[in-house]
């Protein structure tokens, strides 16, 4: 379909990070979808070899102008991913006007249970990366930008002793960085099927909190481990040690339990990061005030319409916006576009998922030219028309182990 655009040169002038001055139509009908799987040579988990594996997904239009994203998620295989694309969204797309993004989300959210919503992400996201482009401007911008900065908090891998956590809280503090998340020990239960006891994460929360002092802000995350008595416990001691939120202390489907939780605890409590069903799941826990704050990404809650929703569903009922992690650089790109866009998102989180005693942000912008710019611990809101942040393809073409 043709749309009346900006620019003298159309897709070139928007490839070249400029303002695109002038009129001229451009043809925005999808033509292909290119998908493929690219391994990279560090691994996303330290001790899990080949979780370092990701989609790459490019949509072409008429007019020239692509979208592209990575795609990868909580307990999804992109190999699996790709192929659902291949075969089940790539013939539905042909023909489609890639600027009716909302079109095209509702389509293919009512396929979610046979898609998955780590697909569902993936398309919205590249086609939010042609919009920007066709328009000239940063998705934040089409979103409605509401700020350019937020405060980065580093997220922790999980390690064994309490020194670990605390030492590393000092290297990144050193850096500029004003908040620091924990994962805690006891998350060796669900990850290696360890014995671990609640007391060690007592003590990881303590040393921390001694180690920094009373000025950086600690986080408390332990995705799903804790009983109910475990979690009151715990909460308490982060309650004396004024940590910033308690997180994901029970499992994700148990609303009642974080209903009784927050009854007895003053810390707030940051739920729903793994929770089913997208942007159409948070309505019981707003109405059931089991939460502080909403919570999500991209790809785990299909994309950045879908994300918006969300943003949208907590600013109006007067929660804190929280973003996770985005599995892969161009998801923590997407996220932070709409992070901008929401006047209540607090902090950006940077997941340094490294083994314990190295320190180091390479996941953060593997398969980019440049990484988003963090100053004085604050991230700083993409210029660029669209995603904004250029991918390295000499890189990513160099790790292509599957085209589909």
């Amino acid at each position: 379909m043709e749309r009346d655009v900006a620019g003298p040169s159309g897709p070139a002038c928007a490839a070249r990070k400029e303002a695109c001055p002038g009129r001229q139509f451009m043809n925005t009908t999808i033509t292909d979808v290119r998908i493929a799987v690219h391994r990279s040579e560090q691994p996303f988990l330290p001790d899990k070899p080949g979780s370092g594996t990701f989609g790459v997904l490019t949509i072409a239009t008429d007019g020239g102008v692509e979208g592209h994203t990575f795609f990868s998620g909580a307990g999804s295989v992109p190999d699996h991913a790709a192929r659902v694309l291949a075969e089940n969204v790539r013939g539905q797309l042909i023909g489609l006007d890639a600027l009716d993004t909302g079109i095209v989300w509702q389509r293919l959210w009512r396929q979610e249970r046979t898609l998955g919503s780590v697909v569902i992400g993936a398309v919205d996201v590249a086609l939010w990366d042609i919009v920007g482009k066709v328009a000239g401007l940063p998705v934040h911008r089409m979103l409605g930008t509401a700020k350019t900065s937020l405060p980065v908090y580093i997220s922790s891998w999980v390690h064994e002793r309490p020194e670990d956590y605390a030492e590393e809280a000092l290297h990144y503090r050193e850096l500029g960085f004003t908040g620091y998340k924990l994962h805690p020990p006891v998350q060796g239960r669900t990850m290696y099927g360890r014995d671990v006891p609640v007391e060690a994460d007592l003590a990881a929360y303590r040393a921390v909190r001694e180690a920094v002092g009373p000025d950086m802000a600690l986080m408390a995350d332990s995705p799903f481990v804790y009983s109910f008595e475990e979690a009151l416990r715990v909460g308490r001691l982060l309650e004396d040690l004024e940590y910033t939120w308690f997180e994901d202390p029970l499992p994700p489907d148990d609303i009642a339990g974080y209903e009784r939780l927050r009854r007895h605890l003053r810390i707030p409590l940051l739920a729903t990061e793994m929770t089913p069903g997208g942007p159409y799941n948070y309505a019981q826990w707003v109405t059931h005030q089991a939460t502080d704050y909403l919570r999500g990404d991209v790809f785990f809650k299909g994309g950045i319409t879908a994300l918006t929703k969300i943003a949208r569903t907590a600013e109006v009922f007067r929660l804190g916006f929280e973003l996770h992690d985005g599995f892969n650089a161009i998801g923590n790109v997407a996220g932070a576009h709409v992070a901008f866009s929401a006047p209540n998102a607090g902090w950006f989180e940077v997941l340094t998922v490294q083994p314990t005693g190295v320190y180091g942000l390479d996941n953060f912008s593997y398969g980019l030219t440049e990484p988003m710019r963090i100053e004085n611990g604050a991230l700083h809101a993409p210029t660029g028309p669209g995603l904004g942040q250029p991918i390295d393809w000499e890189r990513i073409n160099a790790g292509i182990v599957a085209t589909y």
